[in-house]
């Protein structure tokens, strides 16, 4: 099933907030909003719960603390939980607004963002968690005296991912993931909050990346995932996030 967003105008309003950490209950493409999933009441709905383009979050909206389990590809649940067969429709080059529930002031840390083709069989299949077919498209670090989580949570909970403009058309996920650092002075204290959304691109070039693999991309141990963001501005300025470089040749 494919959604354009000019049938996704939804009024839904916003849902309450859960705990201290966030998910992504919508998405807005092209001005249009389209249901995310929301843990408060999509995985509770009988009797069968509602396809979303966002993948499903279990039981809640808690973090992931070990890089190495498969839930660190998509979701808490995501080695568990079917995906469902939608996506929404964006054009290379246009921008998928990732609008979160919440997300607390003072969770330190990056905002990265990755995307995946799907094999020819589409995305409602496929967990992406073997092999390396990922690749990063977008990260914001520390800029201004900020961290880029803050700044998402000064930005209503909203972040902006920019889908590239020469990536061949095709199914994809976008894996965007806020990583909060409050406590990885501690090695695993690090605290993964990954969200994955299946799209289909239109347009778009040739461009067909990949090279990184989730689990496998990220260890414990990484300098941008083992790290104090305590210690002063020169050291948060000098952070380098896990998952190497933006893939290069992207516009």
């Amino acid at each position: 099933m494919r959604f354009s967003c000019s049938s996704l105008l939804v009024a839904a309003a916003f849902v309450s907030k859960v705990a201290a950490h966030g998910y992504v209950p919508r998405l807005i493409i092209n001005g249009q909003t389209i249901p995310g999933w929301d843990v408060t009441t999509d995985g509770y709905t009988t009797p069968q719960v509602p396809l979303r383009v966002v993948r499903a979050t279990k039981p809640d909206s808690g973090y992931i603390a070990d890089p190495m389990s498969r839930d660190i590809t998509c979701s808490i649940g995501n080695s568990k939980l079917p995906p469902g067969p939608i996506t929404a429709t964006v054009a290379a080059g246009g921008t998928v607004t990732a609008q979160w529930n919440t997300w607390p002031l003072g969770h330190y840390g990056p905002v990265l963002n990755y995307m995946a083709k799907c094999p020819s069989t589409g995305c409602s299949s496929w967990r992406a968690d073997t092999g390396a077919p990922w690749f990063k498209i977008q990260q914001h670090v520390y800029n201004n005296g900020e961290w880029a989580s803050d700044t998402l949570a000064k930005n209503g909970f909203r972040y902006d991912i920019k889908i590239p403009r020469n990536i061949a058309p095709g199914d994809y996920l976008l894996r965007h993931e806020n990583l909060a650092l409050h406590g990885a002075s501690n090695i695993g204290g690090a605290q993964f909050y990954p969200v994955c959304i299946q799209l289909t691109v239109t347009g778009g070039g040739s461009l067909n990346p990949s090279g990184l693999g989730f689990p496998g991309a990220y260890r414990a141990t990484d300098p941008g995932i083992h790290f104090n963001p305590y210690q002063g501005d020169a050291a948060n300025r000098a952070y380098k996030p896990p998952g190497g470089d933006v893939y290069p040749g992207l516009n």
